[in-house]
């Protein structure tokens, strides 16, 4: 019985070639694009999930609350570790590392060449790094692993890189940049997954590094974490940590500053650790300083499952309304099955078969689109996903077969087998008054999502041009970054500004510690105003001579710093840290700044000798924070810096790296040239947003063609309802137009009525939650909404002027003839 149904409606669908192939694309591109998004979804939470007791693993994360705002730091004072492992039993084991971007090494090949790599990330951990992370190893995984220094455990990827075919153990390569450190692999591990907040090549024994011996309760130079034992609250544990604050990091504070815990905090500050657990690194919170991967969105994620869930439903949408227009050729059908004796339920057994084949087709259509999208799809989001083909997968498939079949084909199932025999065998039959309300409202439901995904997708577009083009406070273009200037030398660098500063392609030119969206490199001080008893908590950048004429920094008071003075112990404020000094002219005030010597504490004297205007030296992502420029000269004169700042001139572009690379190598050939270009490095700092708003458009677009397939379906469905009224009005002289126009109408208050009801929910979403994540942001104006709506109508009219326009050109004799 089941056998013959389904013979049946495998035949009636190839009778309908059109509909049948229209119905199908319909559920094919969206379910391929829900297959899509379903797989980025799962592989976003699937993040570190494959480390065994991942569940028990967690980071000790920072807020550091300051006077008038806080910041979270992924890295914390390496010395509560030790105390932590010590104070509570909850902790099985603890680990430590530490990153170094940008590392150098070289390596001596088989001929006896020098080889030098740059490696993006190298990290540095204790012994017990390899037991609380079980990574897979392919050789040398032992419990011995790093108990000695200058060990290393590399990945595949590096092994192939330095020793080609070769066994690696044993092999040795030393560490650049000057310091002749020689390091032995002694294990060689898988290459990481993808799905790892970890990044990097190489791991680095930090047995013997001398700042982890030192005792550090207050600076952030570490990432910790915490294995915990079985059934072990982490709230209990996170509680208790104030405690170990209160005991050792109060003190230190104390002992440094001078000044007393109570008085510290109650001026503004405070330290408040939290565990955070493994496989929330890469989701939770969103914004948090020195990760050691660029972290996902959860609220981008979170809107993902809904556009998701949302195309789903107007693919479904579609079947219903392609089904029901459908019904008028199908009522006779219906009829004469009904006086030889079928029953309501035989029919609806037919009609569902019939949904379920289209889906099966539409679902296997469908992972063919998705999978010859993947690679372009791996493109646009940065990531590694591939489709499953397995049993449970096929599994899923054959549920979503069921599903979507069921959804999509009970209401036309109902429809169709409701159809009174006496009426259809007359031929008058009509469509009820509910079974039009349904219809209209669905289209209704289609395009109220589409415009919602219109409206978000202009809304983010907006918010990333606005972060491209918003003026920073400094000039971002046509400034050249050649990176690892510690590793040139302090003198070399010197030689270097100086040398391309006379170059005709270079305007100005400078070395620094810090760059602007560098994050790592501007660290906290803690200034105290003379005769305040209130500490200043600021970041501080360090720069040389000409670095504010090279950034385009604008002074709104005082001077610059100048190779005519001597300029460590002057200082430069920004416009923001002058309002928490709250004082009326900065010029000429006095800071000090206690810090420690071979004799203990020392307190430093600096003066103001400049205001700088705000400018975003991170991220707009966050409010601009009081800052502290420093000279390089403070740190003494044999320093350098990490990066050499140099402004181009336009048109120049090209034949400056040239030179400037050309004078790199002759000054220090053994030293590799590294550059990029400031803006490129600050439009990354939003690559997570650009891809959420790429990800977005082609969705909406998506979403949007497979509505015009309904519309297409419904538009249809009416005009054969109506087809002897457009006859006759032809016949009393109405126009191609007039007709057009009279079957556009009811489309056009639907698609009003969806824009009604979209506006209001499109609002919440972007301007009271996904815009709240940044301190720049544009606002949802009356120009996005109305640019939503006429696209939504525009792409209407067009959709529904096809049947409009074949309906009106008809020959009314044909329309007025009866069936």
């Amino acid at each position: 019985m089941i056998q013959n149904q389904f013979r049946i409606a495998f035949r009636n669908l190839l009778k309908q070639k059109v509909y049948t192939t229209i119905n199908i694309l319909g559920l094919a591109v969206g379910i391929a694009s829900c297959i899509l998004i379903v797989l980025f979804i799962q592989h976003e939470f699937s993040y570190d999930k494959f480390f065994g007791d991942h569940d028990r693993i967690y980071r000790m994360s920072l807020e550091r609350i300051y006077p008038k705002h806080s910041t979270y730091y992924a890295i914390v004072p390496h010395s509560f570790a030790k105390v932590a492992k010590e104070s509570y039993d909850e902790i099985e084991e603890v680990t430590l590392a530490t990153r170094f971007p940008d590392v150098e090494l070289i390596h001596i090949d088989a001929k006896g060449d020098e080889v030098k790599f740059d490696e993006k990330m190298v990290l540095t951990a204790d012994s017990t790094f390899f037991r609380v992370f079980d990574f897979a190893f392919v050789e040398g995984k032992s419990d011995r692993l790093f108990t000695k220094a200058n060990e290393m455990v590399v990945t595949e990827d590096f092994a192939k890189r330095y020793f080609g075919e070769a066994n690696p153990i044993g092999k040795t390569v030393k560490l650049g940049g000057g310091a002749d450190i020689e390091l032995t692999v002694v294990a060689l591990m898988r290459d990481l997954p993808s799905n790892s907040h970890f990044d990097f090549s190489a791991v680095i024994s930090n047995t013997g590094l001398p700042f982890l011996q030192q005792e550090n309760f207050t600076g952030f130079s570490a990432y910790t974490f915490f294995k915990l034992r079985e059934g072990v609250d982490p709230q209990t544990l996170e509680a208790k940590i104030p405690q170990l604050v209160d005991k050792y990091a109060a003190g230190q504070i104390e002992r440094e500053l001078g000044k007393s815990w109570e008085d510290y905090r109650n001026a503004g500050n405070g330290y408040r650790y939290f565990l955070q657990p493994l496989t929330d690194i890469h989701l939770f919170p969103t914004y948090i300083e020195a990760q050691l991967k660029p972290s996902g969105n959860i609220n981008s994620i979170y809107i993902l499952i809904a556009v998701a869930v949302l195309i789903l439903g107007i693919a479904c949408v579609n079947f219903m309304n392609l089904s029901t227009a459908k019904s008028a050729e199908r009522a006779k059908e219906v009829g004469i099955r009904k006086v030889m004796g079928s029953l309501r339920g035989q029919l609806m057994t037919q009609f569902l078969s019939e949904a379920i084949i289209l889906s099966a087709f539409g679902v296997f259509l469908a992972v063919a689109f998705a999978q010859f999208a993947l690679p372009f799809f791996n493109d646009l989001t940065d990531r590694q996903i591939e489709l499953p083909f397995s049993f449970p997968a096929l599994g899923m498939a054959i549920g979503v077969i069921l599903i979507v079949g069921l959804l999509a084909g009970i209401y036309p199932a109902m429809v169709l087998s409701s159809f009174k025999p006496t009426e259809v065998m007359k031929g008058r039959f009509t469509s009820s008054h509910k079974g039009q309300w349904i219809r209209n409202g669905l289209v209704v439901f289609q395009f109220w999502i589409s415009i919602i995904l219109i409206i978000g997708t202009l809304v983010i577009r907006n918010q990333m041009a606005h972060m491209q083009n918003i003026s920073l406070g400094f000039d971002k273009e046509h400034v050249l970054m050649v990176e690892r200037g510690f590793s040139y030398g302090p003198q070399n660098l010197k030689t270097f500004v100086e040398e391309i500063r006379q170059m005709p392609e270079v305007q100005s030119a400078a070395y620094s510690f810090a760059a602007p969206g560098d994050e790592a490199s501007f660290f906290g001080v803690m200034y105290q105003p003379e005769g305040a008893s209130e500490l200043l908590t600021v970041k501080s950048m360090v720069i040389a001579d000409g670095g504010i004429e090279t950034l385009g920094l604008e002074m709104l008071a005082g001077r610059s710093f100048s190779e005519d003075s001597q300029d460590s112990l002057y200082l430069i404020l920004n416009e923001t840290a002058v309002k928490l000094l709250d004082i009326g002219d900065p010029i000429g005030a006095k800071l000090s700044e206690v810090q420690n010597g071979p004799d203990g504490p020392v307190t430093i004297w600096r003066t103001v000798i400049g205001v700088v205007k705000d400018f975003n030296f991170i991220s707009l992502r966050d409010e601009i924070t009081p800052l502290v420029l420093q000279n390089v000269e403070s740190f003494g004169q044999e320093v350098g810096g990490q990066y050499v700042l140099a402004r181009i001139k336009p048109n120049e572009t090209q034949a400056a790296i040239d030179a400037i690379e050309g004078k790199w190598k002759e000054i220090d050939p053994s030293q590799a040239f590294k550059y990029s270009f400031l803006d490129d490095r600050l439009n990354n700092l939003y690559k997570q947003e650009q891809q959420t708003g790429r990800i977005f458009s082609i969705f909406s677009g998506l979403a949007i063609f497979v509505s015009c397939i309904g519309l297409f379906a419904l538009s249809a469905y009416i005009t054969s309802l109506r087809t002897k009224e457009i006859g006759v009005r032809k016949v009393l002289g109405a126009s191609v137009s007039g007709v057009v126009m009279m079957l556009s109408k009811d489309f056009t208050k639907m698609i009003l009525l969806a824009f009604v009801l979209a506006v209001p929910v499109a609002w919440v979403v972007m301007e009271k939650w996904w815009l709240q994540g940044f301190a720049y942001r544009v606002n949802v104006g009356l120009g996005v909404i109305l640019v939503a709506g006429l696209s939504v109508l525009i792409i209407a009219w067009l959709t529904v002027s096809f049947q409009s326009v074949k309906a009106a050109l008809a020959n009314p004799v044909k329309s007025l003839k009866s069936d």
